[in-house]
């Protein structure tokens, strides 16, 4: 060959096209890489004198036969195959040749020889022009170069070059001697290994190899050698300085004329970052990324073996499952950075107990778990006891000292199973029981823990299907005003009516549709309902329903469309619909919280935090959030009339948030003696058993009805009825006062002029006065501020249309006002007002008689 051939080389297998290029390349060949014949019909713009496709098996059609079919002059095609069958389309074309892959170098480069000596194409035409229609024409720009390109080099020196170019190492040794001393290596090897090529010369390639002689890998080199062979093998190599490198080492021979190796080259690179990837990768597939401990899938492989050694040698296998005791409220209170920290110390003391062959694995989340064989159950107990008191101990973090206890739940094989899932999901029943019964324990798993966890399981699967078959239904349990005895509202709670089981309580299955997230759909359904009952009750009386909203409901995005969406396709006023909350769920994330309970309330909705005084119970909080209701828990209502700690609980609760203009209802009232010590505490609404129980929406259809004729009436002799004092020249206005208080129970006073309503004052013991400030005579502030001084324990409201600034200044300077309300009014807002009015004087009346007891 006068000139140097270009090839190209199509092969879809990269390691295969690296290989078969470089040999090529070491042949002296210029070589143009393609994955397929899409690729390869892009790239011919450029003269080729030959192109070698390799056998693709699942292409369709075969690189070959596409090529072949756009090629209309004769450019000289040798296929390579494997296993396969060669395409006997392209193989009987006179310009094609077929060799089977891998070959003998000698073998390959005589068969390129050959075809490129019978079938050479015109160099000044690259392939482009070879092709169909032109269908990939070159640029006139590029034509002319190619065509000018006339190779003045001989192929032994542009072999030289191109090796001494190349990126990857090559080295040349003699076959012929035995100990196969290196005859060349290029610049890339000296940049490599740091031996140069005046110390590499005469030496055999062992020389990298440092001591580490005894690899496996080098068996693969040694059966080369012996077969005179292809192939490659990744060696551990080193540096003339001694560092270590991955050295990826292709190995070929060389043939002579009379085709017996003479020469081997080697063609090597150092892919240690790509081992040190590939290691990083497998160990993220089998270990923890934050502690390092073994992930559930290497837990997994080592509790299988675990169980096979159990039984091969009579041992027992254990597995301990731990979680973190209310790990959340760390994470919550301070932050997920914190809660990973905590994460790696309890990682670090676990790994500090374990022997030798036991394997400690993090499940997710702050779930832990241990592998170990035992000789015998009582030995699991041990380790179960130095876990509690080691994880038990104070942690420090961003210089907060915590604490954080763990549960253990415990099996064995082969007492509870002989497989790694069957023991994980006994060893979790038994950690469930320990989280029942107080957590911070360890318990064994027990046959009849499975019975149990099976009925669980049974409820959460018939759980999912309850909501479909309507085996849900509300009952309501009344709410009533402690002091008018009116029906005022109604708490929706609800009920599984399941055919099987029979009624099942809320506190039995609400805790597990929340795990599951079917709280959800359950907590909409709830809603709608309440919302639309609460409609149809209006046509007899106009009472508000309060449905609880979980954590998990709160949390939701989309929650104020969701109660939107109720009170609109119930046609409800938002004012009719009070949610209750308790403060855990609030507290959880504040920012969003404030936010939400802003737009809810511009809903009309009224808020109320339930179960006040079982959780923070923080003023800090409830300052910061839109509530109109404290709930005290039932857990203080049952013995506020025994226990002096509850009563003063309850006391203090009341007088906090009529301070804070909040009303105050308590729960679970249940006797007689409770509500008389709620009224004279002056607790606005109670609800319980004393009244009602929950009652089925048909059921307190009847209640309302019943309430409407009897009202409730309050037996207690201190009940003295509260005195309301109405001061307005216009008559329909006094009507129209009289008519929307007289719901509430108070006794009602009416005058149209300041003379007529201190006659009045003389006459009865009044306690809230509402005055309207333009009247005949003397106004509404001269009125008051005579009352003030007469009358200092009243409380005093003006009402009036009349909001000039001078009015205001001498109302709250010379009367003393508690508030300055606008006509007209809001009847809600009004009414709410002046309860808040009562409470504020039975408030200060308290007060007074301890003085005076002191």
């Amino acid at each position: 060959m006068a000139n140097i051939a270009t090839i190209l080389n199509i092969c879809d297998d990269p390691k295969q096209l690296q290989f078969s290029s470089e040999l090529l390349n070491a042949a002296g060949y210029i070589v143009i890489e393609a994955k397929d014949a899409n690729k390869a019909l892009t790239l011919c713009s450029q003269h080729i004198d030959l192109v070698i496709v390799h056998s693709q098996p699942r292409s369709l059609p075969p690189p070959c036969c596409k090529l072949a079919s756009e090629l209309t002059l004769g450019v000289p095609m040798l296929l390579l195959h494997g296993e396969e069958p060669v395409c006997l389309s392209c193989s009987d074309k006179a310009h094609t040749a077929t060799l089977r892959w891998p070959c003998n170098s000698a073998a390959l480069m005589s068969t390129l020889e050959q075809l490129l000596k019978q079938h050479a194409v015109p160099r000044s035409l690259p392939l482009g022009h070879t092709l169909k229609n032109n269908s990939v024409a070159s640029p006139p720009q590029v034509q002319d170069h190619l065509s000018a390109f006339t190779y003045p080099e001989q192929p032994l020196e542009l072999f030289k070059r191109a090796v001494e170019s190349s990126a990857n190492a090559v080295m040349i040794s003699d076959s012929l001697i035995d100990t196969h001393p290196v005859l060349y290596v290029n610049p890339a090897f000296e940049r490599i290994t740091g031996y140069s090529a005046a110390e590499m010369i005469g030496q055999n390639g062992r020389l990298l190899l440092g001591n580490k002689l005894d690899q496996p890998e080098l068996e693969v080199i040694r059966r080369i050698l012996r077969n005179h062979g292809t192939g490659h093998s990744i060696l551990q190599c080193f540096r003339k300085d001694g560092s270590p490198f991955a050295n990826e080492l292709f190995i070929a021979p060389l043939l002579d004329k009379q085709g017996k190796t003479s020469h081997y080259i080697s063609i090597f690179n150092d892919v240690s970052e790509r081992l040190r990837r590939e290691t990083q990768l497998a160990q993220l597939a089998t270990h923890d990324p934050l502690t390092g401990l073994a992930n559930r899938a290497l837990l997994n492989d080592r509790l299988a073996r675990a169980i096979t050694r159990s039984q091969r040698y009579g041992s027992i296998a254990a597995i301990l499952l731990i979680d973190l005791d209310r790990f959340k409220n760390i994470n919550d209170s301070l932050g997920h950075a914190a809660g990973d920290i905590l994460l790696k110390l309890v990682a670090t003391r676990l790994e500090s107990l374990m022997r030798a062959g036991d394997t400690v694995a993090r499940m997710g989340g702050d779930e832990f778990a241990i592998v170990t064989d035992l000789a015998a159950k009582e030995d699991a107990a041990t380790v179960a006891r130095k876990v509690l008191s080691t994880l038990s101990a104070p942690y420090t973090i961003e210089q907060a000292e915590l604490f954080v206890t763990p549960s253990i739940g415990i099996s064995f094989s082969p007492d509870d199973g002989m497989d790694a899932d069957s023991l994980l999901r006994r060893a979790d029943v038994a950690l469930y029981q320990v989280k029942e019964n107080g957590r911070n324990h360890f318990r064994f798993f027990a046959p009849e823990m499975n019975q149990r966890a099976s009925r669980i399981l049974e409820m959460e699967s018939a759980l999912r299907n309850a909501l479909a078959r309507n085996e849900f239904e509300l009952y309501y349990q009344p709410k009533i005003d402690l002091f008018s005895g009116a029906l005022v509202g109604a708490e929706a709670l609800i009920r599984w009516q399941h055919p099987e089981m029979g009624q099942i309580q809320p506190i039995q299955f609400i805790p597990f549709a929340e795990e599951s997230g079917m709280i959800l759909p359950i907590g909409e359904w709830v809603l709608n309902e309440a919302c639309k009952q609460a409609k149809k009750w209006h046509e007899k009386l106009p009472i508000s329903v309060a449905v609880n909203l979980s954590a998990l409901q709160f949390r939701q995005d989309n929650i104020v469309e969701i109660i939107t969406a109720a009170l609109q396709n119930a046609q409800l006023d938002g004012k009719y619909l009070e949610l209750e909350l308790t403060e855990s769920v609030v507290v959880q994330n504040l920012d969003a919280a404030i936010v939400y309970l802003k737009r809810l309330k511009q809903l009309g909705v009224t808020l109320a935090m339930d179960d006040f005084g079982t959780g923070y119970s923080s003023l800090s909080y409830l300052k910061q959030f839109p509530f109109d209701t404290l709930k005290i828990d039932r857990s203080f209502i049952q013995n506020v009339i025994t226990e002096p700690n509850d009563a003063m609980i309850a006391i203090a609760i009341i007088n906090m948030a009529h301070s804070m203009r909040l009303n105050v209802v308590a729960e679970g009232v249940e006797t007689e003696s409770q509500m008389h010590f709620l009224h004279r505490q002056n607790c606005d609404q109670i609800q319980g058993y004393y009244f009602s129980k929950p009652l089925t929406a048909i059921a307190f259809d009847e209640f309302i009805n019943k309430t409407r004729q009897h009202p409730f009436q309050n037996s207690s002799a201190e009940n003295a009825p509260r005195s309301l004092l109405l001061v307005d020249d216009e008559q329909d206005i006094l009507n129209a006062l009289k008519r929307l208080f007289r719901r509430s129970g108070y006794l009602i006073f009416t005058a149209t002029s300041a003379a007529e309503a201190l006659e009045l004052l003389g006459l009865n013991a009044i306690q809230v006065i509402i005055s309207d400030q333009r009247m005949p005579h003397m106004n509404g502030s001269d009125f008051l501020g005579r009352v003030r001084e007469l009358y200092p324990h009243t409380v005093r409201i003006m009402l009036s249309g009349y909001t000039e600034l001078s009015a205001l200044t001498d109302a709250i300077n010379s009367a003393g006002i508690f508030k300055f309300l606008t006509k007209p009014w809001e009847d809600e807002n009004l009414l709410d007002e002046v309860r808040h009015a009562f409470a504020y004087y039975d408030q200060r009346m308290n007060n007074n008689r301890k003085k005076s007891d002191n």
